[in-house]
């Protein structure tokens, strides 16, 4: 099998590069973009068309592969990951970093699932059964 970063072109591969290692345009795709492809900045719209061009690029499968691989050789992987949210349940001086890393755990773990009513147009659920009304709720008793 082919390694799939050969099937990427030289600008292809740069734009991966700005974009997953380069502080000054980590996780900018539109910036990235202009920094790498020539956009004439006197024409109308060309902003635009960099945001359009830069999706299409980050949509493109091979791009993203090849920079989730240059973010993980950076060593941005789970397992840092881990240890970071580790690091934040932990400590106890940031108070609202803390609750905010527990609660990231708790859906990674999915201990907790957040549980909508969709015949309410949304809204959460509260409580357990005894309050959702039963069907024959608008029945008066005689």
């Amino acid at each position: 099998m082919a390694d799939e970063t050969t099937e990427l072109t030289p600008q292809q591969e740069r734009f991966c590069q700005l974009y997953a290692t380069d502080k000054e345009f980590f996780g900018n795709g539109v910036e990235t973009y202009l920094e790498v492809y020539s956009i004439d900045q006197h024409k109308p719209n060309w902003y635009n068309t960099a945001c359009a061009a830069a999706s299409r690029l980050l949509s493109n499968v091979k791009v993203i592969n090849r920079i989730n691989e240059l973010i993980e050789e950076g060593g941005l992987n789970d397992s840092f990951v881990d240890k970071q949210l580790k690091f934040l349940i932990t400590q106890h001086a940031d108070f609202k970093s803390k609750l905010g890393a527990i609660s990231e755990y708790n859906k990674m773990k999915q201990r907790i699932v957040k549980k909508v009513d969709l015949t309410s147009g949304g809204k959460p659920i509260l409580g357990g059964a005894s309050d959702v009304p039963s069907d024959n709720s608008n029945t008066k008793d005689s």
